[in-house]
């Protein structure tokens, strides 16, 4: 691929036939003879090529389009460029990169800048849920209790939620005292008499997707405060005068949107799969008292009446 820097537009050429069929081209340029007034492209190829000076002839792959103040065209390596026109070409090869990059990531902008409205679709879509299917909004909103003191589930299940997280297991797992029976097996297998009362651990449950609690998949910061407080930063832009930093930060931040559509789709899967009745019930096992155990149920209560609402 041959990249050229025109005046306003990158132009792009496939076949390395059509560079040298271009007036003025010399595929073997005696650099003595000749100054260096511009790079003007730059190329990528599989198969090498070799270099344009007469006293070099180098076969290599990468390489740029330069002029000469006469107008000569010729390709050259970056070694080449370095040694035959010394700090000039270094300079020269900095900025043309620079400038290129700079022109490729307005290009990628003005691209996406076609495709906000279809995107601020999709956001709107997940965040709302399909068909009466509950979407981000009401799994987030739903979720937070199970991580937040005071918001609607008991100490106790935060706690043990909280600590699930930690320690990336799914398994809620209880103590209870042990029966005669079941200290003396113990006693047993210790080879001694352990101390009274002894205590058996055992599971409650498991409650699966608690992946979608991590931070990490936090449905609001994905969709809200990356998404779209950046989708509505972005329509506001004037993309020709950006600066090159600026396009550099909102090209990258344009590279990661369809991965955050996709992660926050996955992470509404996982919440939903959370958030069911059943999959929570292991939780109970933790309480004992009575206003804790009237509060989860509330809460689970909720899971099947509340609709999905918008933030």
């Amino acid at each position: 691929m041959i990249t050229i820097n025109g005046e306003k537009e990158l132009i792009r050429v496939e076949n390395w036939g059509d560079v040298e069929s271009r007036p003025g081209f010399d595929g073997r340029l005696n650099p003595v003879d000749h100054e260096l007034d511009a790079i003007i492209g730059s190329y990528v190829f599989a198969d090498k090529i070799p270099c344009g000076l007469s006293s070099c002839r180098t076969l290599h792959g990468r390489g740029y389009l330069v002029a000469t103040k006469d107008g000569r065209l010729t390709n050259i390596g970056k070694d080449c460029g370095r040694v035959y026109f010394g700090v000039d070409f270094e300079t020269m090869s900095r900025q043309f990169d620079k400038d290129i990059a700079a022109k490729e990531n307005r290009e990628r902008l003005w691209r996406f800048s076609f495709k906000t409205d279809e995107i601020a679709r999709s956001i709107a879509r997940i965040r709302k849920g399909e068909n009466g299917a509950r979407g981000a909004d009401w799994v987030h909103k739903m979720s937070r209790p199970l991580v937040t003191m005071n918001q609607g589930c008991p100490d106790a299940v935060v706690w043990r939620v909280r600590e699930l997280l930690k320690t990336g297991s799914n398994d809620v797992l209880m103590q209870r005292e042990a029966t005669k029976e079941e200290a003396e097996r113990a006693d047993a297998l210790a080879g001694r008499r352990l101390p009274r009362p002894h205590y058996i651990q055992e599971s409650a449950g498991r409650v699966a997707r608690l992946d979608a609690l991590l931070t990490e998949n936090d449905l609001r910061e994905i969709l809200v405060i990356d998404l779209d407080t950046n989708l509505k930063a972005f329509s506001d832009l004037d993309i020709d005068t950006l600066s090159h930093a600026k396009l550099n930060q909102w090209a990258k931040w344009i590279g990661t949107v369809d991965l955050q559509l996709d992660k926050a789709t996955a992470s509404v899967q996982a919440g939903l799969a959370l958030l069911a009745v059943d999959n929570l019930a292991p939780l109970s096992a933790l309480l004992t008292k009575r206003e804790d155990i009237s509060m989860f149920r509330r809460y689970l209560a909720g899971l099947e009446d509340v609709p999905a609402l918008s933030q």
